[in-house]
């Protein structure tokens, strides 16, 4: 009887140390907490709520870019600052489209990162050399076309090395982004609800500006066939609605012009105004 527990003590020991390696080596599939999907806390893995730790992590595209290039190469870094343990940590991140499928390619470079499949998604995680560091770099390429928004999910380990379950972080983030013309394109477009009165105008005009988002912004007066006659003002605009109180030059005759603004995403719009 007691060589018999000590036998089952031993396979006991020998599954966990198992267990534990594999997941030094690397995450399971489905565990970055993405829709239809657990984390490695809430999984059994780990045994921890994830988000509750005092750690933290970043999540980035090209150095905090916000929009996707088609067809491009970008960099994705996930960093953990105040990990418990440098040299026992791990990732799993997935990207995922506005209907949870996967999208883009993963290029991996170096021995610290690997792919795995599971469930129709395509995953990269840690390898064993790759848990001994709190950040990792891996290269996605965008699709040829738009597809829409499309959403990383991550979620980091940080184990505190004790050879056990208790005692580890897990934490969760994403991160969503569009394709760069869909971001110009709202730059663009934020432009048609700029406006100006009175129409006609004296000495000053004032211009109401409705943006999404803020933006460099330029104003220059033109005549009836497109000359530029005057730069009126540049600079950034905060978001939101705001109303320009503009002086137009002493000098400006009566006559038909417009106000062209040009903002920082490529958008044009011409107003027109009568100076009386």
């Amino acid at each position: 009887m007691k060589r018999l527990f000590s036998s089952f003590l031993f396979l006991f020991g020998l599954m966990v140390y198992l267990v534990l390696l594999g997941n030094r080596s690397g995450s399971p599939t489905g565990r970055t907490g993405a829709p239809g999907e657990t984390t490695c806390g809430t999984s059994g893995c780990h045994n921890t709520t994830p988000n509750t730790g005092s750690a933290t992590i970043n999540l980035t595209l090209n150095e905090a870019q916000t929009a996707y290039q088609l067809g491009e190469m970008h960099k994705i870094a996930i960093a953990i600052a105040g990990a418990q343990a440098a040299e026992r940590n791990g990732f799993e991140i997935v990207a995922l489209d506005a209907q949870d499928n996967t999208i883009g390619e993963w290029i991996l470079t170096g021995n610290d990162k690997q792919e795995k499949s599971g469930s129709g998604r395509n995953y990269i995680t840690q390898t064993t050399d790759g848990s001994a560091q709190t950040t990792w770099e891996i290269d996605w390429k965008a699709p040829e076309i738009d597809a829409g928004a499309i959403t990383f999910y991550l979620a980091v380990v940080d184990a505190n090395n004790n050879g056990g379950r208790t005692g580890d972080d897990v934490y969760t983030s994403s991160l969503s982004v569009e394709a760069e013309i869909a971001s110009t394109l709202k730059n663009i477009n934020s432009l048609e609800r700029s406006n100006i009165y009175p129409n006609p105008v004296g000495q000053h005009l004032n211009l109401e500006l409705d943006l999404s988002t803020p933006t460099y912004l330029t104003g220059t007066i033109r005549n009836g066939i497109g000359q530029s006659i005057i730069q009126l003002f540049q600079g950034d605009i905060v978001a939101g609605t705001i109303v320009k109180s503009i002086a137009l030059p002493q000098n400006l005759t009566k006559g038909y012009y417009f106000l062209e603004l040009r903002n920082s995403g490529g958008g044009i719009k011409s107003i027109p105004f009568v100076k009386k």
